[in-house]
């Protein structure tokens, strides 16, 4: 940040002394993000990326099998049992077991939820 602080600096020091506005660091910002939005869009709507959804499509396949495999539902096992013994310890804060169960429903309902609300927006 240092570096963009001193080269605004300058900048505004050289403009002052030729009789330019000064251009704030607010406004160097500004266009630099715009650019780099600019950067990002001409990079997305190429026809080299959008036609290379076939790579991503696997990646998340591969994801989608590991939450859906054996261990991750043995672990969620293991998970809904500890909340059992802690509960029964007398131990459970039941912020924490809501949280555990909702998140459980979430990453095993996910394909159900997310098809509900493919057929209704359809």
């Amino acid at each position: 940040m240092q570096i963009v602080k001193n080269f605004s600096i300058r900048i505004q020091q050289r403009q002052a002394s030729i009789g330019q506005p000064i251009i704030t660091e607010k406004t160097y910002k500004r266009a630099l993000h715009g650019l780099i939005m600019i950067a990002a869009l001409l990079t997305i709507m190429s026809p080299e990326v959008a036609l290379a959804a076939a790579p991503w499509q696997s990646a998340a396949d591969a994801v989608l099998g590991i939450f859906k495999s054996g261990l991750s539902k043995s672990l969620a096992t293991i998970a809904v049992i500890a909340l059992g013994i802690m509960a029964a310890a007398g131990k459970l804060e039941w912020g924490t077991a809501i949280k555990v169960i909702v998140g459980l429903v979430l990453i095993f309902g996910a394909g159900n939820i997310v098809g509900w609300m493919a057929d209704a927006v359809a």
